[in-house]
């Protein structure tokens, strides 16, 4: 075992430094500021994912601890409970006072937020919720949008203003994720360590969009709900939540590889006590795994319902947003170069308000996963560093806080790392101000997607 972990460490540095030489050839310049930032992220990411594998192939010897179970009586739970709703509803109206009082709005209070948020990918989310999806005209491109949400939307649409159902969907998944937070930290910590890391992962910049009319709120909510019940060991509703998820975003396909871990720590235990009785695990095992793969595949059998071709929605992302699968690295490279020519122009909305959130929430997040990645659960580990890859390695991307406010772990980390009471009120702070200002650019109509 020890062979395979030095070979692992050896490995995987190789194959980073030719990928990146070889990406490194094919750009105009080799030594550039972009270079820099491209060469920081591949080196952080390559030092965390050596970690994780070395520490994954080291608990095939010895599993991860089970959970700690928790001690909370119905009444420690409801007020928990309360006191993180009351939070989430006290930052809320915070947030939206705040913004509608320095944004200037002629409409009243209600209203100024139709005004604010009905824009980006909101409309392609209510074009779906009233009339699904369409096969010609621009309409067609709704199709890279997947349908749980605007379902969600329609459900809870009661007038023929669908915005406000959106609305209402997303405040209520953005407070059950503050629930669904505690019960997954409560596992791992105590009950006031498990209240203070969900307030962080509410705080996140990105989590901004939690109470916008987009799916971040739905998907966050699912995504917890799959990984507490993967870490209870009822694998069959985490199946179910883990399709959900992806019915919400293309991204939780990737919660099948944090099943999957989990379930072998269980089958890896249960084979050290009895080999014939943890071999009937696997057939209810290979069940779950396919049950989490039925909301990819009901994405792609309605694509091919509505265009005839299941990968419609690659080219339609391809054609009309330049999104494509690329090098996570080279997203930091881009940036960087975007960020300099925005300078050069004077043009100072872009910088603050598209390359600075960008770059400081790409390395923030994978910097956080370096100094956690001897501490942070396997499972977690590996599966946000693949989040990561994917997400962050985007073609054109411009909306890396979105997408990294759905990495929880990140929230214990950043709980772990501030030491003493002062730091860690301070961080929820310094949160709460960096994201009610998120909110503020994205209610000036600046380039906050």
């Amino acid at each position: 075992m020890n062979k395979v972990v030095r070979a692992i460490r050896i490995g995987i540095p190789i194959v980073a430094f030719a990928v990146f030489s070889l990406w490194l050839l094919q750009q105009p310049e080799l030594f550039s500021v972009s270079t820099v930032f491209a060469v920081c992220s591949a080196c952080l990411f390559t030092m965390t994912l050596t970690t994780a594998v070395s520490r994954f192939i080291a608990s095939v010897a010895e599993a991860e601890a089970s959970p700690m179970p928790t001690s909370d009586t119905s009444r420690e739970r409801l007020t928990a409970w309360s006191v993180l709703l009351l939070f989430g509803i006290a930052v809320t109206l915070f947030e939206f006072v705040t913004v509608y009082l320095l944004s200037g709005s002629d409409a009243d209070f209600l209203h100024s937020f139709s005004n604010l948020y009905y824009r980006s990918d909101v409309a392609h989310y209510m074009g779906i919720a009233k009339d699904w999806y369409a096969r010609e005209g621009d309409e067609r491109l709704r199709l890279v949008f997947l349908p749980l949400y605007p379902l969600m939307v329609r459900a809870l649409t009661f007038t023929e203003d669908y915005f406000w159902g959106a609305f209402i969907t997303s405040q209520l998944f953005s407070f059950l994720c503050l629930i669904a937070a505690y019960e997954l930290f409560r596992l791992d910590m105590d009950a006031l360590s498990a209240i203070a890391c969900a307030r962080i992962l509410f705080l996140l910049p990105g989590a901004a969009f939690l109470r916008v009319p987009m799916s971040e709120s739905l998907f966050l909510f699912l995504s917890l709900m799959a990984v507490y019940f993967a870490r209870t060991r009822r694998f069959l509703p985490a199946g179910l939540f883990t399709a959900l998820s992806a019915f919400t975003r293309s991204l939780g396909i990737l919660l099948l590889g944090l099943l999957f871990i989990e379930m072998l720590f269980v089958f890896q235990d249960a084979f050290r006590k009895n080999g014939r009785t943890a071999l009937r695990l696997l057939p209810p095992y290979a069940v779950c795994l396919l049950v989490g793969c039925c909301g990819t595949l009901a994405y792609l059998v309605i694509n091919w319902q509505v265009s005839g071709s299941p990968l419609t929605f690659l080219t339609y992302q391809q054609e009309n947003w330049n999104q494509r699968l690329g090098l996570f690295f080279s997203t930091a490279a881009y940036q960087s170069e975007y960020a300099m020519l925005y300078l050069r122009n004077g043009d100072l909305d872009s910088v603050l308000s598209l390359s600075i959130p960008n770059l400081l929430c790409s390395f923030g997040a994978l910097g956080l996963l370096f100094a956690d990645r001897k501490k942070m659960r396997i499972s977690y580990l590996l599966w946000s560093l693949a989040y990561f890859a994917i997400s962050i390695g985007a073609t054109w991307l411009l909306s890396a806080p979105r997408y990294l406010a759905m990495l929880f772990p990140l929230a214990i980390s950043l709980r772990r790392l501030c030491k003493g009471p002062s730091a860690k009120w301070g961080l929820e702070g310094a949160l709460l101000l960096g994201q009610t200002a998120y909110l503020l650019m994205l209610a000036a109509d600046m380039y906050v997607y």
